[in-house]
């Protein structure tokens, strides 16, 4: 009897070892699973803010895109101006060309008209 007490006491003895060693290898996995769990988690939260960054990112350079075109367009229209400026330059100084041509044939017909009086005068009165 104490040969067999002594086996199932042994045996009894290994059962709870076996089981603290289940309960310590399942607490093992169970760490391992919540270590696990917990890395994909902030891995997930470090790949969600990259997206809300990118997101940020992607507004400020659409609203940089928009206010470029704005400026293009305000460009654009300050060349029309300024052309259309030009062009009303060019005919200012045209239409003082023309003035300043006519006043060269009006000044040479009084330079005439004097040089005629000159030669008239030194003719007949000298």
């Amino acid at each position: 009897i104490d040969v067999n007490g002594a086996g199932v006491g042994v045996g009894a003895s290994g059962q709870g070892i076996f089981q603290n060693q289940q309960q310590d290898q399942a607490l093992l996995q169970q760490n391992t699973q919540d270590a696990y769990l917990t890395s994909r988690q902030d891995a997930l939260q470090g790949v969600e803010s990259t997206i809300l960054e990118l997101g940020n990112i992607f507004q400020q350079l659409s609203h940089m895109v928009h206010e470029q075109g704005e400026m293009a367009v305000r460009i654009d229209e300050n060349m029309d101006e300024t052309f259309s400026q030009v062009e009303a330059g060019q005919a200012q100084l045209l239409k003082y060309l023309n003035t300043m041509s006519g006043n060269r044939w009006l000044m040479l017909k009084v330079f005439g008209l004097v040089a005629a009086m000159l030669v008239f005068f030194l003719m007949f009165i000298a």
